[in-house]
């Protein structure tokens, strides 16, 4: 009798020793993820990224409001109080904590048009190899791309170099230095002889595809012309491009976890990416003027349509 009492304690006992352990692996999978304070619409773009990353993990997932005056030290302490080492992070004040994390932090970035900088992430710049397929889908009369951009896309141009080649389509790059060089490409392009297999592409550049300044003179030009152009902003559709993107939040939120996960296989290695979450927004109205029309299984592709 008494040993089999002496055999049941050492047997419960070793039961609550594994289930510790269990429970601190479990602890261990934890992930954080911080997010600003935000009016609309940015409220809602963060809770639908949020919502994309629980929808993998569902318990695994603690959120954190983020505030302007966060202490990073006290966030540290408690990430460590909590065994959390794999970080997400969103919006500018985001990536100003990410900044701020020691190295040992496992830290992606998104919900910001960021560019490779030494952080992980995915940024909301869209990819050139899933935007060219929308140009395949929209304009398939189309085989060169005209684009203007400064040091600040290099990056999303060595990318897009790469997509056209394995697209087929020919792009001719100019680098600007400013609105002014930019301007006068654009002029100097119209003024060219094109045809309907050209197209122009504005990048998500804050000084080759300035909406004030840039766009009033192509969205002119291009319909005088009758010249496809897209973009990179979701914005442009509505302004009178063929069509834009814009971010799927919901799986850019999967992708972001899915990120983080791969961090943890790898730690103190950087993983980046453009978005390749996009959806797509088309002016039917610009398309009618371009000679384009859609059947009804195309237009299933699209997510907005302008004028709505």
């Amino acid at each position: 009798m008494v040993n089999f009492i002496v055999n049941t304690m050492f047997k419960c006992t070793a039961l609550l020793i594994l289930m510790s352990r269990f429970a601190l692996a479990v602890d261990s999978t934890q992930i954080a993820i911080f997010y600003p304070e935000a009016n609309e619409p940015y409220h809602s773009i963060y809770q639908e990224i949020i919502a994309g990353s629980r929808s993998t993990n569902q318990l695994g997932l603690k959120e954190f409001l983020l505030q302007p005056d966060f202490d990073a030290q006290q966030i540290i302490e408690q990430l460590d109080s909590n065994n959390i080492s794999q970080i997400i992070v969103l919006g500018r004040l985001g990536l100003d904590l990410a900044k701020s994390l020691p190295k040992r932090f496992n830290v992606v970035s998104g919900a910001l048009p960021i560019s490779p900088d030494g952080v992980s992430g995915i940024s909301l710049i869209s990819s050139p190899t899933h935007l060219f397929d929308y140009l395949k889908l929209v304009a398939p009369s189309i085989r060169k791309i005209h684009v203007a951009y400064s040091e600040e896309s290099q990056w999303l141009i060595d990318l897009a170099i790469k997509a056209a080649q394995h697209k087929g389509f020919i792009l001719d790059l100019k680098k600007v230095n400013n609105t002014k060089e930019a301007l006068a490409f654009y002029q100097q392009l119209f003024n060219s002889p094109l045809t309907k297999e050209d197209s122009l592409w504005l990048p998500t550049d804050t000084i080759s595809s300035n909406d004030r300044i840039t766009l009033p003179l192509v969205l002119k030009e291009a319909w005088a012309r009758e010249i496809v152009v897209f973009s990179s902003k979701p914005s442009h559709a509505k302004r009178g491009v063929l069509f834009s993107t814009y971010p799927d939040n919901f799986m850019l939120g999967k992708h972001l976890y899915s990120m983080i996960q791969e961090l943890a296989q790898s730690p103190n290695q950087t993983k980046f990416s453009a978005l390749d979450s996009l959806q797509l927004a088309v002016n039917l109205r610009t398309a009618a003027h371009l000679g384009i029309s859609y059947s009804t299984e195309e237009k299933q592709n699209f997510k907005l349509t302008f004028p709505m």
